[in-house]
């Protein structure tokens, strides 16, 4: 190995990039472009719970952004305390955003149907509260929150259509429905992103749906799938 190649080989950066793909990681600079998006991510997590690294974090920006030029308004079905919700507003602009969550409804004394004591099981304790939401969204224009039980909280909703949204309901039913409800809406080029792909369950509803569709179907390696919209299909 002739000496430069060892200087590069032993360099810091070189060393780094090792040591953090053996750990399944990588270590990347962004463009300049990009780095106002890492100081929102920043704030955000200083602001609120953010349950997603900075890499699904910042791939909810970056589609964001690009589904601004689309028609349709966007849509995040699981808000939980705001995080991911406060970055899509970082970039959406003038675009309405619609959240849909249960927030503190299913943690209040009182029988429950069946459904909705599946999602209560499941979410236990962790739930974000709709006031505490709409504090951190106020200094944002064009934000809706529609508390309640998914897709029922999404009554009234059905003429609309959405270039992007962010699909994070944790369960396969839940997805299954956000896919049903959400799909048939999307602007073609629109965009959905899903979290939780890494669960066979949430893998298995992807698939199904989407096996005899055209769409653009992308596996992301942190943890999300993201959805392309083809044609009117």
């Amino acid at each position: 190995m002739s000496p430069a190649a060892l200087r590069q080989r032993l360099s810091p950066g070189a060393l780094l990039r090792r040591l953090l793909a053996a750990r399944g990681s990588i270590q990347t600079p962004v463009a300049t472009e990009w780095r106002a998006s890492l100081t929102a991510i920043d704030e955000t997590r200083r602001r609120t719970a953010l349950l997603m690294n900075d890499a699904a974090a910042l791939q909810i920006q970056i589609c964001v952004a690009a589904a601004r030029r689309l028609p349709g308004e966007m849509a995040e079905a699981g808000v939980l305390t705001g995080g991911s919700a406060r970055l899509i507003c970082e970039a959406k602009g003038q675009t309405p955003l619609h959240l849909f969550d249960v927030f503190e409804t299913l943690q209040e004394d009182g029988t429950v149907d069946a459904e909705a004591a599946v999602v209560r099981a499941h979410f236990g304790a962790v739930h974000g509260q709709r006031i505490q939401v709409e504090r951190l969204l106020a200094g944002y224009p064009a934000v809706m929150l529609h508390p309640g039980l998914f897709p029922r909280s999404a009554a009234g909703l059905e003429a609309l259509r959405f270039s992007f949204v962010h699909l994070d309901l944790d369960l396969p039913k839940g997805t299954r429905e956000g896919l049903a409800f959400f799909y048939p809406r999307l602007s073609p080029g629109g965009m959905l992103i899903g979290d939780d792909y890494g669960d066979p369950g949430v893998r298995g509803v992807f698939a199904d749906y989407f096996a005899d569709r055209p769409d653009t179907v992308i596996a992301l390696p942190w943890g999300q799938v993201l959805i392309v919209k083809q044609g009117e299909g």
